[in-house]
């Protein structure tokens, strides 16, 4: 650990490049602003795919209308198949939770969800000179 240590500043000296250290780059006063709400949503265990398809055409329009209404930002596939992926425009993860509760696939209790706050990459404020100031 201690010439890993000295490496980083050695070419942190021949470069001039400044360093973030990973562990200390959010401190208590610069908490992380949350400016929306990454959502993937799988179905559950047991649920069938015939059980998914019969909601499936109240659920698109259902979620277009939250598109076209500002609230999903982006929406995508899961790579592996197994559900979606929505980027909603939502202040935390209880306002995310209300609207994915609205959906008919979640009102039907056939889906899993996990809500995970997302927001600007504040360790980029020391490319600045510091922090960004906060709104």
């Amino acid at each position: 650990m201690e010439q890993r240590n000295t490496l980083v500043t050695s070419a942190t000296v021949k470069t001039g490049r400044a360093t973030v250290d990973a562990a200390h780059s959010q401190s208590a006063s610069h908490e992380p602003k949350t400016t929306g709400v990454l959502v993937l949503l799988t179905a559950k265990p047991g649920v069938t795919r015939e059980q998914v398809m019969r909601i499936m055409p109240a659920e698109i329009r259902a979620t277009v209308r939250l598109y076209l209404d500002g609230t999903i930002r982006q929406w995508y596939s899961r790579g592996d198949g197994k559900g979606v992926v929505f980027i909603l425009d939502s202040k935390d993860a209880t306002e995310a939770h209300a609207v994915m509760d609205g959906l008919p696939l979640s009102a039907e209790d056939l889906m899993d969800h996990e809500f995970i706050p997302i927001g600007p990459l504040m360790p980029l404020g020391t490319l600045l000179g510091g922090a960004p100031q906060q709104k």
